[in-house]
């Protein structure tokens, strides 16, 4: 836990520094270089995914004995042919500065930033059965007004999410609704529930 926390203190200032570099690019306006911020979003998801898949590759950059020369022949054969120059340029600068041991929680950081500047929320919906896309869609759109956008800037930014949606009988109606660490209880069960609290009975009972 001490060393989960050290390397976020370590990989914070350049998961904000990447995001910045991003966002300059952003707001110029012009197609090209807007691009580029999205494709760093798209570069450091994909960086993420290799890690899940490759925990190796983490132990490798890491390892103080290996030179940064081979370090960087290995990041280059990992990164995808469209990963922006950008993204592989300070992902270069990271094997220079020694900082490998932040290389996990830097994507992890990074797209947590940058998630929340364009109000991207990733959701999980529970319901009792299966809904159809019908009530999917209503869904959606009320969870983009609950949600909103959570920044204010000289551009509009709508909120956007991505929806799982789950299946769960025990809730017995209604939804529950996961949001990053919160939960949004509307489910029958989760009514019964609190209904029992201030009857001071159980529902076992």
């Amino acid at each position: 836990m001490a060393n989960t926390m050290f390397g976020s203190k370590i990989a914070n200032p350049y998961s904000e520094a990447l995001l910045q570099l991003g966002l300059n690019l952003y707001l110029k306006e012009e197609p090209t270089e807007t691009q580029v911020f999205f494709q760093i979003i798209f570069d450091m998801e994909n960086l993420l995914t290799i890690l899940k898949l490759t925990p190796v590759l983490e132990k490798y950059l890491a390892n103080p004995l290996i030179l940064d020369e081979d370090k960087k022949a290995v990041l280059e054969k990992c990164l995808n042919k469209k990963t922006s120059s950008t993204t592989k340029n300070f992902l270069m600068l990271l094997v220079d500065k020694k900082e490998l041991v932040i290389f996990k929680l830097l994507p992890k950081l990074f797209l947590n930033k940058a998630y929340n500047f364009v109000c991207l929320k990733f959701v999980e919906v529970y319901s009792a059965s299966t809904l159809n896309q019908e009530q999917k869609t209503q869904l959606i759109e009320k969870l983009k007004i609950l949600l909103g956008p959570e920044f204010k800037t000289s551009k509009v930014y709508y909120s956007k999410i991505n929806v799982t949606f789950r299946v769960d009988k025990e809730i017995l109606g209604g939804f529950i609704i996961k949001v990053d660490s919160k939960i949004i209880d509307l489910s029958l069960r989760g009514e019964l529930e609190r209904l029992a609290k201030q009857m001071e009975i159980s529902l076992l009972t």
